[in-house]
Formats: C-alpha cells, sequence, structure tokens
C-alpha cells in the first residue's frame, strides 16, 4: 500500500510554530483506559491473584517460555539478559504500572526472545546469511514530525532501495521457505498484531497511521537485544534511558541489528536500505563503527513543536503502561530526554572524521520542495535516481494519508511546555542547524 502527504509542493509554509495552542480537541484527549480495556486490565489482575504467569515479568520465566514455544534451545550471544534482567527490575520499581500492561510486555518480551531463537535457527541452516552485504545504508535520523517518514518514503521510491515494512520488523525471521507463503503468512499474523494495538490506542491512525505494508523505525530489531531507547520514551521506565546511555556497551546490539538486517535483505534483495529511527540519534558513534559507510541524513525542526508532538504520540503508550495520562510527567520526560538525544547527536558528530557522512534538513526547507531536498541529498551521497523518479515523487505526494498534517491536534501547553523554556534549553542545537523557531 502506498502512502503520500498531500504536502503542497512549493508552497511557501515554513513549518514554524507561530501560534502552537489549539482550540480544537486534542486529537489524544481520553486521558484513562476505555470501558473495555478497563475489562481486560480487570482480568490480568484477576489472573495475578490466582497466580497465573500472564504478566511475570521474570526473565528466566519467559526465556524458559520462549524454548518450549519453539521447540529451540540456542539464543547465540546471551549478553542480551543483563539489560533484559535491568529493564525487568526497573518495571518491578515503577509505580503505577498495571495488571494488563504486564501482561503486553510479557507478550513483548516473550516475541523478541522467541525471534532471537528462530533466527539462530535460521541463521544456522542459510549460512550465506553472514556474507550478505549491507552497503552504504541511509539512515534518516531526527525526531517524529520533523518529515522523517516523508523522507524515508520519498528516498524508497526508487526500485533499488527500500525500507522496512511493519510486518517484517515487527516478525523479522522467516517462517516459510517460499518467499511469498513467508510473506503472507507473516503479513497475516501481524496483522492481528495491529488489529488489537489499535483497541487499546484508537487515535493512532490520525497521529502516525500504520498498517502491515508501511515503511516504519526499525527499533523494534533491537528487541532482539533489549536494548530499546524506544521503552523509555514509551515509558519514562525507572533509569532505563540513562542505563542505554551511560552504562551499556551499545556496539554489540549495533552489531546484532546489522545481522537482523543481512538477514531481512537476503530475504528481500535490494541494492541499498533507507531506515529511519529516533533512536540512532543517542548512538551516532555506534552506528558508525557498524556502519562507517553509512549515509546519514538528519531533520531538524523547532524542538518545541517536535516534543509537543511526540508527547501526544507517545502519551498514547503511556496510558497503556499505567492506564491513565499524566500530560506533565510525560511533557517533563520528553523535554529532558529528546535534549539527551540532540546533545549526543552533536557530540557524535563533533567526535566523527569524516563530516561528509552527514547531511542536514531543516523542516521549513522540506515542506517549501520536498522533490529538491530529495535531490539535494542524491547529490551529496551521489545516489543514482531512476529517471521517473520525479513522477513517482509527484504521485506519493498526491496520494492523501491517514494521518496527514493538520489530522493531529496537540497543544505543547497541556503537557507542560514553555516556549522560552524549550528554546533556552535547545539554544546550542538551535543555533548550530539554523532552526526556525
Amino acid at each position: 500500500m502506498t502512502r503520500g502527504y498531500r504536502w503542497p509542493v512549493g508552497s511557501g509554509s515554513s513549518g514554524t510554530t507561530t501560534n502552537m495552542s489549539i482550540t480544537a480537541t486534542p486529537t489524544v484527549s481520553r486521558l484513562h483506559y476505555q470501558e473495555h480495556v478497563k475489562l481486560l486490565n480487570a482480568f490480568a489482575w484477576a489472573g495475578e491473584r490466582l497466580g497465573l504467569d500472564l504478566g511475570s515479568l521474570d526473565p528466566d520465566s519467559i526465556v524458559r517460555a520462549a524454548r518450549r514455544q519453539t521447540g529451540l534451545h540456542d539464543l547465540g550471544d546471551e549478553s542480551f539478559l543483563a539489560p533484559m534482567r535491568r529493564i525487568a527490575q526497573g518495571v518491578a520499581r515503577q509505580e503505577g504500572t498495571t495488571a494488563l500492561a504486564r501482561v503486553i510486555m510479557r507478550q513483548s518480551w516473550l516475541l523478541a526472545v522467541k525471534s532471537r531463537l528462530q533466527r539462530e535457527a535460521w541463521l544456522a541452516d542459510h549460512p550465506q546469511i553472514h556474507h550478505q552485504r549491507i552497503e552504504r545504508p541511509i539512515f534518516v535520523l531526527g525526531f517524529p514530525r520533523t518529515g522523517t517518514t516523508v523522507l524515508q518514503n520519498l528516498l524508497s521510491l526508487d526500485p533499488r532501495r527500500r525500507g522496512l515494512n511493519f510486518w517484517e520488523l515487527t516478525l523479522p525471521v522467516p517462517v516459510h521457505e517460499d518467499r511469498d507463503v513467508d510473506r503472507e503468512q507473516r503479513r497475516r499474523a501481524t496483522s492481528w498484531m495491529l488489529k488489537a494495538a489499535y483497541q487499546l490506542a484508537p487515535e493512532m491512525a490520525r497521529v502516525h497511521f500504520i498498517d502491515v505494508d508501511t515503511v516504519e523505525e526499525c527499533w523494534p530489531l533491537f528487541a532482539l537485544t533489549f536494548s530499546v531507547l524506544n521503552w523509555d520514551l514509551q515509558s519514562g521506565i525507572d533509569g532505563w534511558g540513562e542505563y542505554l546511555m551511560h552504562d551499556h556497551d551499545m556496539f554489540a546490539p549495533y552489531r546484532d541489528y546489522r545481522t537482523s538486517l543481512k538477514m531481512l535483505v537476503e530475504r528481500n534483495p535490494c541494492e541499498q536500505l533507507v531506515l529511519k529511527c529516533p533512536e540512532h540519534l543517542f548512538f551516532i558513534d555506534a552506528l558508525l563503527a557498524a556502519f562507517p559507510d553509512a549515509c546519514i541524513v538528519q531533520t531538524h525542526r523547532d524542538p518545541y513543536a517536535v516534543i509537543g508532538s511526540y508527547c501526544s504520540l507517545m502519551s498514547m503508550q503511556w496510558r497503556n503502561l499505567y492506564g491513565r495520562i499524566d500530560r506533565e510527567r510525560i511533557g517533563s520526560h520528553m523535554q529532558k530526554r529528546l535534549h539527551d538525544g540532540v546533545s549526543r547527536a552533536m557530540a557524535a558528530r563533533d567526535a566523527a572524521a569524516d563530516e561528509s557522512r552527514f547531511f542536514d534538513v531543516r523542516f521549513h526547507d522540506l515542506v517549501k520542495d520536498q522533490k529538491a531536498v530529495v535531490d539535494q541529498i542524491a547529490e551529496h551521497f551521489d545516489l543514482d535516481l531512476a529517471p521517473d523518479h520525479a513522477e513517482a515523487v509527484a504521485t506519493y505526494l498526491g496520494n492523501e494519508r491517514a494521518d496527514a498534517r493538520g489530522k493531529h491536534k496537540y497543544d505543547p501547553g497541556l503537557f507542560g511546555l514553555d516556549r522560552d523554556e524549550v528554546h533556552e534549553q535547545y539554544a546550542d542545537y538551535i543555533e548550530r542547524f539554523g532552526i526556525q523557531t
């Protein structure tokens, strides 16, 4: 399914936020579980009282269940167990997590361990995957609402390049030797997971529409190493982000991530991957160690607008975890954590040997002329574009999507964000990249 943006090509819109307050009801206005979700939570709570393991986050229990359900034993490098135990401890210390959230987390962690077992078995049966080359991958780095999605999709329009679809990120390991059968089985299973997610957060369709075939962020591949910063952004789990940034070796997870990419490319070949994920901003040093020939596109926008939009997006995940949305807590966490991201990115870029590995895109330039920005990226990295690329770009941009600009309503002030305070905190970032505020 192709989805587009219906951005007015050549429009003079700058993407600035001169009046961010809104009068319309915010898209994410429900602060508590819906009634049917409350009922599910009650069942989960009853299961815990009966001593069932539905919401047990004990790592040993999850590993045993994964081995039992797959019939597999080899986990490969078991260093992932250390961060797995660390996040389990963080959740145990965190106040307010619901019984339903613990069930969801157990299933998510169980899927990660099962995927790891299945990947090791698939690699053993298909050793040629280790020789698969990942050449000059394009990484689009930036926080949501900075143009990362449109850039990833526009760069992927060339038939030699591709992003990663939601279904293959969610279930990364092949399940059948026949490629067509494998694809449909994994798409079908992912579709059921996605339907369940929309039941918990129906607003997602307007905030960030996802279906099984949309090209999405690649952070789920890091779940196989339990080194996922997105889990911090989704929850503010006690100490988790600080652990990954300061006490955990992220170079190993990036090597593991590269192995998963090799498997995905061997299964669905392309000449060049186009990847995106905000988490890469935090770990550019590890990314470049794993992909020294990477082409890095970093997007930039007024952080006040970005944080407000991101708070709205992630508040649905916080509601899933805690049964309620504490807007000011989310705003405080996001303001700090996104500042960590851009600060770490600037430091990593200062330390990088080759600044030509990077190309910066300002949001107002992207809104003004998307094709021109893509052409500039192609020229900077010496990328060939197909003869009909301009036509493909125009077609993509002309297709309206479910979460088109303007459909997501949010107010940064509801999350306790102050424009002047944010701009002062992010002053070095704003000045360095010439960001309009």
